[in-house]
């Protein structure tokens, strides 16, 4: 049933599953989609985590990944296995991002995270998907998904989030965000989207599973990339037009003005292919 109002000139329509989506992550930061994923899938994605995590950690080392504080974080997972592409590329996930971003948007980084019962991880602490920077914009210029592997919820470390601060410069005062953080509830299976610039958390896993998830962070292609796909992955790599666009392909800086050409020459290949 439509609300009444006077007064009221203009009014946000909803035609669409996106269309609202959209206007939840404009106006409250974040916004949560549910079944993208099946439970066949999720037990197939659980199992490479763990496996590429663990090359991971037996290449660098488990005191080392201490000492950095990037212990249980699978980092650029679709460099060891390019099935993550498939998480990276969900349709309806690019479908919404374009949404804000437009049509020519990349991948910025794709992390899995691994939260574990009764630790500590780092990415407990409050951040933004773009760290140290302390400011906004009218239009976003990066939009995170992170996909939930594993159930979220206060039980399990489900992310924390402080709606409405991708709208303000500074964190909030210690009193704002202890009246004001919600723990998000996100079925396995679901993906939360939201502005980069958001303040988030995750939470402190009580349960006695491990809750796993893969974090997208989607950007404008002027901003440099966490990891640089192009240069990480097989040369003899072939691939579609829209995914080499994803990974950057066509947004990489030139050495000098004939490579400049080239990559010009080849994006307008892969813009017309």
């Amino acid at each position: 049933m439509k609300e009444s109002s006077y007064g009221v000139f203009e009014q946000t329509q909803v035609t669409s599953d996106i269309s609202r989506y959209v206007e939840e992550i404009t106006t409250r930061g974040y916004a949560v989609i549910a079944n993208l994923f099946s439970s066949a899938e999720l037990s197939e994605w659980r199992h490479k985590i763990d496996k590429v995590y663990q090359q991971q950690e037996d290449a660098f080392g488990r005191d080392a990944l201490i000492a950095i504080q990037d212990l249980d974080i699978c980092r650029a997972p679709l460099l060891y296995d390019f099935e993550f592409i498939k998480l990276a590329a969900q349709p309806f996930i690019l479908t919404l991002i374009k949404q804000f971003l437009g049509e020519w948007f990349i991948l910025n980084l794709q992390n899995a995270i691994i939260n574990r019962p009764n630790q500590v991880h780092h990415q407990s602490s409050w951040h933004r998907d773009l760290p140290y920077q302390n400011w906004v914009c009218s239009r976003p210029l990066a939009i995170s998904a992170l996909i939930a592997i594993d159930e979220f919820s206060e039980v399990t470390g489900g992310t924390n989030l402080i709606p409405f601060t991708h709208k303000i410069e500074k964190m909030p005062s210690e009193e704002y965000i202890s009246a004001n953080k919600i723990v998000v509830s996100a079925p396995a299976g679901s993906v939360i989207v939201f502005d980069a610039m958001l303040f988030h958390r995750g939470g402190s896993n009580r349960s006695h599973i491990v809750r796993r998830a893969v974090n997208h962070l989607y950007t404008i292609p002027i901003m440099k990339q966490q990891y640089d796909f192009p240069k990480a992955l097989s040369s003899d790599l072939t691939l579609e037009p829209h995914i080499a666009r994803l990974l950057g392909y066509t947004s990489q800086v030139p050495l000098n003005n004939n490579e400049w050409r080239e990559l010009r020459l080849a994006r307008e290949k892969l813009i017309t292919a």
